[in-house]
């Protein structure tokens, strides 16, 4: 087994080598750590080599403690290649590849694509969102994951996206992208919301850049990178036994809730359901 340190390893993982480490299936083959799969249009299962077959564990999927920075490096690659859903989450699948490899290099990460701009462009939950939390589920129990991607949701709410730390990357050419977007060291925004539009619109008047510019389509680059790794972070003080849920919701949001929210009786507001912000939309006496 090489010796390698991590870090030099994760330098050597540029736009060139991207292809081959993401094991993107390309003209209908998928390649995995020691088995070869072809699959075609017509096949209802995949061809496995007999020799190299294995079962699929239940879920949840081991984890593995990863690297943060690592991850959110991976997350900014990521984004250039897929966008922001499948960024976030090639950057945790894959540095699982490398740490745990089996099962996780049977999984394309590229049904995560659809995730792109809050699904299709439809600008509702952020990507980098949907495809970390696709992460968290996949390694977490059902005890587990609820109160791990709650907390990345809020947190997500009320950070000032881009991270000071990723913003330092791209100023210092650190990141794993060979030609940057943007170069800037961008303006910062707190969405208040997990939603694409509510989140790049605040972004967007605030630093006076258009939704189709590159700065923006950079600073959604770094904002992959920072959830994937924040993500990370949530798994690793699992792993440790040292997660604590921090997030609190708004008191606002606790007040609307107070009256609307799930419930059983439609007459006394039980006709909605929700965690976010209600007034960033609505009336505050809706």
């Amino acid at each position: 087994m090489s010796a390698e340190p991590q870090e030099a390893k994760v330098k050597k993982l540029s736009r060139r080598t991207f292809l081959a480490k993401a094991g993107i299936l390309a003209a209908g083959t998928a390649v995995t750590a020691g088995s070869l799969t072809l699959v075609s249009c017509t096949q209802t299962k995949p061809v496995e080599s007999p020799a190299q077959a294995q079962e699929v564990p239940k879920w949840p999927w081991p984890y593995q403690k990863l690297d943060v920075e690592t991850v959110r490096k991976k997350g900014h690659l990521g984004y250039y290649h897929g966008a922001c859903c499948y960024g976030a989450f090639w950057a945790i699948i894959n540095e699982l590849q490398e740490k745990v490899g089996f099962p996780y290099n049977t999984i394309p990460a590229e049904i995560m694509k659809y995730g792109e701009g809050g699904v299709v462009g439809w600008a509702s939950l952020c990507g980098a969102l949907n495809g970390a939390a696709a992460a968290i589920t996949l390694v977490s129990g059902e005890d587990v994951y609820n109160g791990l991607v709650h907390e990345l949701m809020g947190w997500y709410t009320e950070f000032a996206f881009p991270s000071d730390k990723s913003n330092q990357y791209a100023q210092e050419k650190a990141f794993l992208v060979d030609k940057y977007k943007s170069e800037k060291v961008l303006g910062k925004s707190v969405s208040g919301s997990p939603l694409c539009h509510v989140s790049v619109t605040n972004w967007c008047k605030e630093t006076g850049f258009a939704s189709g510019s590159p700065e923006r389509s950079e600073r959604c680059a770094r904002l992959t990178g920072d959830v994937a790794a924040y993500a990370v972070e949530l798994l690793n003080a699992q792993v440790d036994g040292k997660f604590a849920s921090a997030y609190e919701l708004p008191a606002a949001v606790e007040t609307c809730r107070s009256c609307h929210s799930k419930g059983k009786d439609f007459e006394v507001g039980g006709w909605t359901r929700g965690k976010m912000s209600c007034e960033q939309c609505h009336d505050p006496h809706f």
